[in-house]
């Protein structure tokens, strides 16, 4: 089963402010029976309406190894060794 997202206007919300204006249409959603919603923005009847934008996806970094640590760690441990073997063996 294919899922969908649809855009939708309500227009017969008429209530004294913004905020009770979005508790209203959250209310009638949830009655409704819709269990995933989100309400992205409530203005006046008659305002000018921008489209609304997504963020743009964030990009992501690609990480360039940094063997630095390990190669110095490698060669303090031979460093150590050949010091041991020359202790041993002098």
């Amino acid at each position: 089963m294919e899922h969908f997202e649809a855009t939708i206007r309500v227009f017969d919300v008429v209530e004294p402010d913004l905020a009770t204006a979005r508790r209203t249409v959250e209310e009638r959603m949830h009655s409704a029976g819709f269990t995933r919603w989100q309400v992205v923005r409530v203005v006046r009847d008659g305002a000018p309406v921008a489209p609304v934008r997504r963020p743009p996806a964030r990009r992501v970094r690609e990480r360039t190894q940094n063997y630095l640590g390990g190669r110095a760690l490698v060669l303090a441990a031979i460093a150590w060794s050949l010091w041991l073997l020359w202790l041993l063996a002098g």
